[in-house]
């Protein structure tokens, strides 16, 4: 309710056809109350006043009584507290007064006395009444700028009270608690409370979040994607500056154009390869497991990272039988071992320190093999160790954190674990157990 209408006066209508009367009501009443009196000589004069809160209404009045009026001053105002006057105190009349919405009935002549108490008293229910309905009216604009559905019941589910989206989504059917509802291109969980004979219905407005799940979901897999591409193009710029500052003259260089080629046409393969393992994992598609040969593998991770182990001073020692195959996606298993063993060059950069690159059964089950890769860098920061598979979280300038967290996915994704044994200032065995074909 407006403020301003908050803090006016109540109006009092007197509507009385005796010229005298109504003149002596309106000066007396004017004086006495803190009313806004309102004076009608005729129904029709009432009806163009302003609604009025209190009414005191004559019965005989020119073209209409006022028990016909009184009907049509509450549509102005449900809350009119009216009192009828009359000079024929019938019982009947009283009667009909009450079923027209009068709350009082005064015989004529007036006593001046009881009729202020009868006005005090109709006064302050009056003021209690706008009062309720402000609060009525401001709990309603608040529950209608609510972006949920709300709506209220009784335990036979008839809807008591609500807003607007409440109402529209309990007319679709939103009547079982936790589904969800879509309604104008918005989604909706339903909530349900209930207290005595009373059910309050919430559909709470997902789509934000669900939004904003989306978004972080692509931002993820942005992140994800981005490192995944660096991973090689490392390999291949080295191998491109390497190529660019050899001369085919010299002895050897030939042979090192030849080996540089290979290796980048393999490296571009290999990221044609990446971008269709996110096509798949996109559309859910299992990986393509077969029997293969680890050394294959570890060989041309090796190589792609020779360039990289090189100039950053890293000796690389492979030990790794011909004969030890696994049941492994070959483009996963190269993803797992190219993160690893590039992790752990890059934690000697600088030191001249050597990498080893083993192979061996797993002593828990004869149906796995351990890959296991040893750097000597010192071992996992303090912050890392304590979570290293959660996203983002790296010391390494440029860093997105997400290296074994992929690894650990690509493992598990082909029946693997993805193991990790910090040495502190030692160094970082990082592995994966592979199933055999036994």
């Amino acid at each position: 309710m407006d403020e301003r209408i908050e803090e006016r006066k109540l109006r009092l209508l007197i509507v009385e056809d005796d010229a005298r009367t109504l003149e002596e009501l309106t000066r007396i009443l004017s004086r006495r109350t803190e009313l806004e009196v309102i004076a009608a000589a005729t129904p029709s004069q009432a009806l163009l006043a302003p609604p009025a809160d209190l009414a005191l209404i004559d019965v005989r009045l020119p073209g209409m009584s006022g028990l016909d009026l009184l009907p049509r001053l509450r549509e102005q105002n449900p809350d009119l507290l009216a009192t009828v006057m009359t000079g024929f105190g019938e019982a009947s009349t009283a009667r009909e007064a009450r079923e027209h919405g009068a709350v009082d009935f005064l015989e004529k002549p007036l006593d001046l006395p009881y009729l202020l108490v009868v006005l005090r008293q109709q006064e302050r229910e009056a003021k209690l009444r706008r009062s309720l309905r402000a609060g009525a009216e401001l709990m309603r604009t608040v529950v209608e700028g609510i972006p949920d559905g709300l709506l209220m019941t009784n335990t036979s589910g008839d809807p008591l009270w609500g807003n607007e989206l409440g109402s529209a989504l309990w007319g679709i059917g939103g009547h079982k608690p936790e589904e969800t509802v879509t309604y104008q291109g918005r989604v909706y969980r339903t909530e349900r409370s209930a207290s005595l004979d009373r059910v309050l219905w919430r559909w709470v407005d997902l789509t934000k979040a669900l939004e904003e799940e989306r978004l972080k979901s692509y931002r993820s897999m942005a992140r994800l994607l981005a490192h995944e591409i660096h991973n090689p193009l490392t390999p291949m710029r080295l191998w491109l500056q390497e190529l660019g500052a050899a001369s085919l003259a010299e002895p050897g260089g030939e042979k090192l154009a030849q080996e540089a080629v290979a290796i980048l046409l393999d490296q571009v393969e290999r990221l044609s390869k990446l971008a269709g393992r996110f096509k798949d994992l996109a559309e859910d598609r299992p990986f393509r497991m077969e029997e293969v040969p680890l050394e294959r593998t570890v060989s041309a991770v090796y190589l792609a990272l020779k360039p990289v182990a090189e100039k950053a001073g890293v000796t690389v020692h492979i030990k790794v039988p011909p004969e030890i195959r696994a049941v492994v996606d070959e483009g996963a298993l190269y993803q797992v071992l190219f993160n690893l063993l590039s992790n752990a060059i890059e934690a000697q950069q600088g030191k001249e320190g050597q990498v080893f690159v083993q192979c061996s059964a797993a002593e828990s089950s004869a149906a796995e093999v351990i890959l296991a890769i040893e750097d000597q860098g010192g071992g996992l920061p303090p912050e890392v160790a304590a979570a290293p598979f959660t996203p983002y979280l790296t010391t390494k300038e440029g860093g997105t954190g997400l290296g074994l967290l992929v690894c650990r996915d690509l493992a598990q994704r082909m029946g693997g674990r993805l193991l990790i044994e910090d040495k502190p200032g030692i160094g970082l065995k990082a592995g994966v157990a592979l199933r055999t074909n036994v």
